[in-house]
């Protein structure tokens, strides 16, 4: 079977745009919480997720992004708002418990109650490494609808708000001392950060969501040394990963959100080494 003819197929249609409309938000959210050291904290959140999803699973809910998607905005405000004010507990130490803690009691909630008429080791695959989520999308088109508002609101927040991302990443201090209020910035940041995880843990699974998040922020910073630069790269890598995978997964009967993931890491391989080779003729 050719391109051409994938095209022609609804579901390869919808797992295009919604993969291409994640990457976007995913690596926009990305290079921020990879520069604040953050980087791990796709794969936690998307764990608070998982457990959000395991409840709603559990009583029933034909709309689980509405238990999902403000409990990972909770669970961020927390980790990115709060996570430095609190002496007692270091950041990656706060990011270890809620990823452990939030996925040990999904899987067991799952597990203690019965899920009505559905198997449970397919549901927790499904959530966690994605499955058929993205080629089942044509069943499911108001989560896409869903993803394109949100990305628009995305893009347009970071437009607009684009100097105060870049200052509270780099230098919240600074910004007490010129009068702004780096607490304001830094829970918007969070609630987008939250809203995106949710959304691409619903559509992509856990495990995907991480990578969108860590991959092309790291390979755009083989790219370019300017924060602009690296939003721009990190952008273009997602967008051209995550079609690359699909039609590879496609065409080659393999599991589609874990060749993305792979068409990411070799892009992050091919560009370290287009970096160093540079950076030694140059």
């Amino acid at each position: 079977m050719s391109i051409p003819e994938l095209l022609s197929f609804p579901f390869t249609q919808y797992a295009l745009i919604a993969s291409i409309l994640m990457a976007i938000c995913a690596s926009l959210i990305g290079v921020p919480l990879v520069l604040k050291r953050y980087s791990f904290m796709g794969f936690g959140l998307s764990n608070v997720a998982f457990m959000g999803m395991a409840f709603a699973l559990v009583i029933d809910m034909t709309n689980s992004m509405a238990l999902v998607m403000p409990l990972t905005v909770l669970a961020t405000i927390l980790l990115v708002g709060f996570g430095n004010r609190f002496k007692k507990i270091s950041g990656d130490a706060s990011l270890a418990m809620l990823t452990v803690g939030s996925l040990a009691v999904g899987h067991f909630v799952i597990n203690t109650f019965s899920i009505r008429g559905g198997n449970i080791d397919r549901a927790v695959s499904e959530t966690l490494f994605g499955g058929t989520r993205l080629v089942t999308l044509n069943a499911r088109p108001q989560e896409v609808w869903l993803a394109l508002i949100i990305t628009v609101v995305v893009v347009v927040l970071y437009i607009f708000f684009y100097r105060r991302i870049f200052a509270v990443t780099f230098d919240t201090e600074f910004m007490q001392a010129t009068g702004q209020h780096p607490i304001a910035y830094e829970l918007l940041l969070s609630v987008i950060t939250g809203v995106v995880i949710a959304l691409s843990m619903s559509l992509l699974g856990s495990l995907l969501t991480a990578s969108l998040i860590i991959f092309p922020a790291l390979s755009a910073m083989q790219l370019s040394k300017t924060y602009k630069g690296v939003m721009f790269s990190a952008v273009i890598v997602a967008v051209v990963c995550s079609p690359v995978g699909i039609f590879t997964a496609l065409l080659y009967e393999l599991p589609p959100t874990t060749t993305i993931i792979m068409v990411n890491i070799a892009a992050f391989v091919f560009l370290t080494a287009i970096g160093k080779l540079r950076r030694l003729f140059v």
